[in-house]
This record gives structure tokens, C-alpha cells and sequence, in this order.
């Protein structure tokens, strides 16, 4: 009773507004407390919400277009002299490699119900996407270069391998954090898993140009033999 007492003569001590905001912050409270599971499952739910139709617009595919302009900037050299081949073989390939990576993980990220999948079917997506989309480009580069620049099949077979080999490095750290990221439970959902794995595939991307420098470079000479029929069958169609 006396502490009741004392109370009260608090409240009759408090100004109106004072007494106001005390009512408001004991009411408020009361409710945080009371409903506080039911407050976090709708910020969960809010933030579920996320389309991940909307990554088709992430910084991914800006980074994609910032990479060609790049790859168009340089120019190759052979023994200290201009090398128009690798030039044009280079701008040639990554034009492709970019195409094949913006269509294959936008196909991806139209996928229905992509929100929905577990995160090991989630893991699995993702490491079939990664791995046909090399196989195309492999294949699509290995017949450009064939049919569209006269280079033969062994060259142009190597140059991929060469390339794949280059930059393994890079597909195995790959796979490495796209297992980490999809079975961390710290994501609330599979937006933001994507989110980060889209993340990861930039960083990926935007070391392109050093690394197709340093593979060619390392097959410095071999297609100087080229130069002469370089798009030779493309231009008599």
C-alpha cells in the first residue's frame, strides 16, 4: 500500500505531459513485451518479402559492363610488336564469357519459386548454373574461334585450357564460399543469400582482365601465325 501510495503521489507531483509520456512508455512497454514474438515475425516477414526478381538489377551486371570496357582498352603485343590476332581474340572471348555469365544467373534468377528452395538445393542451383555456364562458353569460344577466325581446333582448345587453368584459382575460392554463404543461418532468407553470392561472382568478374592478360602472355607467339586469316571465313559470308 505504501508503495502504491508513493505512486501516486508522483503522478500528482508530474506535470500533464509528463504524466503522459509515462503512460505512453508503460504502455509501450507492455505491448514490446507481450508481443514480442509476434513483432519479430513481422519484420521477419516484411523482409521475406524481397523479390529476388529485383537482383537482375544488382551491381553484378554493372560490374560486367565495367569489365568489357576495360577488355576493349587493351591491346596485345608479340615480341614488342602490335599482335592484331590476340587483340581481337581477347575482346572476342570476354565479350563472350560476360554474355554467357549475364544470361545464364539472369535465367537463374527468374527461376520460379527460387525463394522457397532449401539452402542445399539452393548450394546445388547455384554450383550447376556456375558449372554449365563454363562449359558453354568453353564450347562457344573453342567455335568462334574455329569457324569465325580460322584458328585450329588444337589452338583454340588450348587457349581455353590454358584460360581454365589460369584462373581455377578463382572458380575453387568460388565454390568454396558458395557452400559457406548458402548454409550460414546468420541469412534470413535466400535473398540474401543471392545477394551475396551475386557479390561474390563481381569480385570474380572484375579480375578478368588481369588474368586474361597473363594467360595470354603465357602463350605469347602462338597465334602470331594467325594474323593473316584472322576473320577470313566471317568476311566471305
Amino acid at each position: 500500500m505504501e508503495y502504491i501510495e508513493v505512486i501516486s503521489d508522483s503522478f500528482g507531483k508530474m506535470s500533464g505531459i509528463l504524466t503522459f509520456l509515462f503512460l505512453i512508455i508503460l504502455v509501450l512497454s507492455y505491448v514490446i513485451l507481450k508481443f514480442k514474438g509476434t513483432i519479430e515475425g513481422l519484420i521477419t516477414n516484411h523482409k521475406k518479402k524481397r523479390d529476388i526478381g529485383s537482383l537482375l538489377y544488382h551491381s553484378m551486371f554493372l560490374t560486367s559492363d565495367k569489365v568489357l570496357k576495360k577488355i576493349d582498352s587493351i591491346d596485345f603485343t608479340t615480341f614488342d610488336g602490335y599482335d592484331e590476332i590476340k587483340s581481337k581474340l581477347l575482346k572476342k572471348l570476354i565479350h563472350l564469357k560476360i554474355d554467357t555469365v549475364k544470361a545464364r544467373f539472369s535465367e537463374f534468377l527468374e527461376t520460379k519459386d527460387l525463394d522457397k528452395v532449401s539452402q542445399s538445393q539452393l548450394k546445388l542451383m547455384v554450383a550447376t548454373t556456375l558449372s554449365n555456364l563454363v562449359n558453354e562458353y568453353n564450347d562457344k569460344a573453342i567455335k568462334v574461334m574455329s569457324e569465325e577466325m580460322g584458328i585450329e581446333v588444337k589452338d583454340a582448345k588450348m587457349l581455353v585450357d590454358k584460360y581454365e587453368e589460369f584462373r581455377e584459382y578463382i572458380v575453387n575460392a568460388f565454390v568454396d564460399e558458395l557452400s559457406v554463404i548458402v548454409m550460414d543461418d546468420n541469412y534470413l532468407d535466400n535473398f540474401e543469400r543471392l545477394n551475396t553470392i551475386l557479390y561474390t561472382v563481381s569480385i570474380s568478374l572484375s579480375i578478368i582482365p588481369r588474368d586474361v592478360v597473363e594467360t595470354f602472355n603465357n602463350v605469347n607467339g602462338t597465334f602470331k601465325k594467325y594474323n593473316k586469316v584472322a576473320w577470313k571465313k566471317k568476311k566471305k559470308l
